[in-house]
């Protein structure tokens, strides 16, 4: 039997929360408010219970002694089957014992939220609505509403989401749980398809959430971008091993045709084709927005790779490890600023050699960076990278145009 224990926090001359606490099967201390209160001249510290013949009081004891043995029986029962045994377990434990709302009442967001999570996926099994990302994307933001709700101790309603709210738990998300703002937006963006979603199949929703917009993000960002001079360093690098052979061809592609690795890493021979005029060309569907586009290669060494040697599929997360060693080994060490992820999986802010920090995803940014300064029109190079608006290109390769640029630009014209 679980060793099930009662205290108060506050020693405030008025009613104060009595909070429950017991050590889990994995020896966790978990603790949450019971929902009853006591003035604190009225309880017993020795006896975790109340003291006095007051019926009121008495009442109180007898409910905590019930749901001491409700607690104990659900311990019992969830250690057998395999359930976790955590603070959001109690939280749900307490609701039930003082039957505080159904538990699939859709006016609350987690009772909603995980029917239409199930609803997504099965309409992507069916080969419709949303993608596999985006349920992806939902899922980390049900995880992280389920983990605020315990930390407030409060199940959350529609009704409920006002400015005050979408304050806090942005904060929350910053403070707490070291998001970047970028991060904690998309989250909020993800709460606003929700409140959405709720208020079309008829659940009350304070329509405060109809206001939000994106908070600035004020993070300074740190763009790595493989330079022109770095990318002839990959090319004359003679690697020791297939497996670097095989990654080295990727990357040579990938810094030509300036796509997302999630694109790049699903071609195949099939997607070359020649002109009339013996041009080679890739076609792709971007998986994102599902845009066909094409992109030309005129490196030699690139269409020789393309022709007669393309390189065999590889993971994205191999690919990432094998480039790294790549980078090291070709010299490419410059000293570089920019967030790494540290022992505890965050991202932190540190200084190191300019291999550590570049990835699969800066070989877009680094081919639209090095073709935008060869002076390749911007349309022509947003039409191949895939971004919708001018104003996000130049914010991704990190270009902002000075008085000068901007008049220079408009003499072209006259």
């Amino acid at each position: 039997m679980a060793k099930i224990g009662y205290r108060l926090k506050s020693t405030a001359n008025k009613a104060v929360s009595i909070y429950v606490n017991f050590r889990s099967p994995n020896s966790v201390m978990l603790e949450t408010k019971t929902g009853l209160s006591v003035i604190p001249t009225d309880w017993s510290k020795q006896k975790q219970r109340t003291k006095g013949r007051d019926p009121h009081l008495q009442q109180i004891n007898n409910t905590l002694n019930n749901l001491s043995a409700f607690i104990d029986v659900q311990i019992n029962i969830s250690a057998t089957n395999g359930t976790l045994i955590d603070k959001r377990w109690l939280l749900k434990i307490i609701n039930s014992f003082f039957n505080k709302f159904e538990q699939k009442d859709p006016r609350y967001l987690l009772n909603f939220f995980d029917d239409f999570i199930k609803r997504i996926i099965k309409e992507h099994e069916a080969g419709i609505g949303v993608k596999k990302s985006t349920i992806k994307g939902h899922k980390s933001f049900f995880n992280s509403l389920s983990d605020y709700e315990s930390e407030i101790e409060t199940s959350i309603r529609f009704d409920q989401i006002d400015k005050v709210f979408i304050d806090d738990f942005y904060g929350w998300l910053l403070l707490e749980r070291k998001y970047k703002s970028g991060n904690a937006n998309r989250h909020l963006n993800r709460l606003k398809t929700l409140c959405k979603e709720a208020a079309s199949s008829g659940v009350k929703v304070n329509p405060a959430y109809s206001f939000y917009k994106a908070k600035k993000d004020l993070d300074k960002k740190y763009l790595v971008i493989i330079s022109e001079s770095e990318f002839q360093k990959i090319k004359s690098f003679t690697p020791k091993s297939n497996r670097d052979v095989n990654a080295k061809k990727w990357m040579l592609i990938g810094l030509c045709i300036g796509q997302r690795v999630s694109d790049l890493l699903k071609l195949t021979k099939s997607n070359v084709r020649k002109s009339k005029d013996g041009n080679v060309y890739i076609d792709i569907t971007q998986q994102k927005g599902e845009k066909s586009i094409t992109v030309p290669i005129k490196d030699s060494e690139i269409i020789d790779i393309i022709d007669n040697d393309f390189p065999h599929k590889i993971s994205f997360q191999k690919f990432n490890d094998y480039m790294k060693e790549i980078c090291k080994d070709c010299g490419i060490d410059q000293e570089t600023t920019g967030y790494l992820k540290n022992e505890n999986n965050r991202l932190e802010l540190k200084t190191g050699p300019k291999w550590m920090f570049i990835s699969s995803h800066d070989f877009r940014r680094s081919f639209a960076t090095n073709f935008f300064h060869k002076g390749v029109p911007v349309p022509v190079l947003m039409n191949i990278t895939g971004h919708k608006r001018e104003s996000t290109f130049f914010e991704y390769i990190g270009h902002k145009f000075t008085k000068d640029e901007q008049a220079e630009a408009f003499l072209k014209y006259l």
